[in-house]
């Protein structure tokens, strides 16, 4: 049981360690002002891209998905502009 719960104890340390927020960020703008994601997702579709997630993270896009060349990608994009995000220097 001790063991156990020893185990656990240090799982959780370690996921708090890989947990890291993301330093790429978008200044925030209305909502409104943003191009639909389905619009991001048919440019990228149209370069050769093969999309598994979009998400919103610190106001971008966050783009999981596979190029043309089949490598695994992690992008940002703006969501006015979609031009890509990253992170400051």
């Amino acid at each position: 049981m001790r063991c156990l719960l020893w185990v656990c104890c240090l799982g959780l340390a370690a996921s708090a360690v890989l947990a890291q927020e993301h330093a790429e960020k978008c200044e925030p703008i209305a909502k409104e002002a943003w191009r639909p994601q389905a619009e991001l997702e048919r440019m990228l579709v149209n370069k050769g891209w093969k999309i598994a997630r979009v998400k919103i993270t610190n106001g971008c896009y966050e783009v999981y998905a596979r190029d043309a060349k089949n490598a695994k990608k992690e992008v940002f994009f703006h969501p006015k502009t979609f031009a890509v995000v990253t992170a400051p220097q």
